[in-house]
């Protein structure tokens, strides 16, 4: 089983179409899309929101058995370009420092880096690394219900100094998610093969 967690309707409509998540149902004021081993859930912007979307997810999984985990979506940054894909190896919190570090066990060529989670959009850029808006409130909460090792986060780059959020487009989202879709399957697969001997070895560790 494997949860997806993304922000906005344009970034999980490529999802829906490609896995053909068709059950749709509602979460409180979240949409929920499910089919076979696959849920996803659309949390609107803002840590808190997907804080919230990522618990009302786990809450309503089936009991005793743990989940992959996977937040997609967009993310501007300093130095790369737009389109370019990345797995976040460390997820920091703007407002209070915090940062967790998502281990990552499968040989995939998607680039990995520093994500920084914001209150609001970012437009200077000052570091060069990533910046997202959900990822410091999705991590802890999906790692409350699973192994770390299966709960990841893969964006792709949005905007940068060259091309600020201005020139984003809920259409633009759509496409940057579309052309991406392989590389994401190979995640999704990489963390739903992993995912049978994590939790039996979590399992055993605690018995």
């Amino acid at each position: 089983m494997i949860n997806l967690v993304v922000a906005l309707p344009a970034e999980a409509r490529p999802l829906i179409d490609f896995y053909r998540l068709g059950d749709k149902t509602t979460l409180g004021t979240f949409r929920v899309y499910r089919h076979a081993d696959m849920s996803l859930i659309i949390s609107g912007p803002g840590k808190v929101a997907a804080a919230a979307a990522t618990a009302l997810l786990a809450g309503c999984s089936t009991p005793g058995k743990q989940a992959a985990w996977l937040n997609i979506g967009i993310a501007g940054h300093a130095t790369y370009s737009t389109g370019q894909s990345l797995l976040a190896h460390r997820i920091t919190d703007h407002a209070t420092g915090k940062s967790w570090y998502p281990p990552q066990l499968f040989d995939l060529p998607t680039t990995t880096g520093s994500l920084l989670t914001v209150d609001v959009p970012e437009n200077d850029y000052r570091q060069d690394i990533a910046y997202d808006m959900e990822a410091s409130g999705y991590y802890p909460v999906a790692s409350r219900f699973s192994c770390t090792e299966l709960v990841q986060c893969f964006k792709v780059v949005s905007d940068n100094r060259e091309q600020s959020t201005a020139t984003l487009t809920a259409e633009r989202c759509t496409q940057l998610i579309t052309q991406k879709l392989d590389e994401i399957d190979a995640l999704v697969r990489a963390l739903l093969s992993l995912a049978p001997g994590l939790v039996q070895k979590t399992h055993n560790s605690r018995a």
